[in-house]
């Protein structure tokens, strides 16, 4: 996946880049009478992304770059957010209905994976992905 950012400060030899978020809501048509959907709450109301991309043509501070990201890589992070907590909720289920446990209690269970599944991915996502480097500057294209 490629998309334009511009670099914004410079990190060993990493460029620190900001990109434009594209929302989920874009053309949704919620987004015509001002409230945005669901989606667009839970994703915030910041549009600008920042990220640390390799830079191995040498891009400065003001260069509109290029920017490139591995779209298995993307795809992957996508499967991990939405798969797990399901997954979790339904190990939790499962858990339940194996010991027996009442319609309400398996309930809970299914809902104390769900949350497990998100207190993980937060936990992960500080730890692990933070501090990948999964961008890489591909072209400058022009200078500011």
């Amino acid at each position: 996946m490629q998309t334009q950012a511009v670099v914004i400060a410079l990190d060993g030899d990493f460029a620190v880049v900001e990109t434009s978020r594209k929302s989920a809501c874009d053309g949704c048509h919620r987004q015509q009478d001002g409230k945005g959907c669901a989606m667009c709450t839970l994703m915030g109301d910041s549009k600008r992304m920042r990220a640390r991309a390799h830079n191995p043509l040498g891009a400065q501070p003001g260069d509109t770059v290029l920017v490139e990201s591995s779209s298995a890589r993307v795809l992957g992070y996508g499967a991990l957010v939405f798969l797990l907590p399901l997954l979790a909720a339904l190990a939790g289920w499962g858990i339940a209905a194996l010991l027996t446990a009442p319609e309400a209690v398996r309930g809970v269970a299914a809902a104390v994976g769900f949350g497990l599944a998100f207190a993980f991915l937060s936990v992960y996502s500080r730890r692990v992905i933070a501090h990948r480097c999964d961008v890489t500057v591909v072209q400058i294209l022009h200078h500011d």
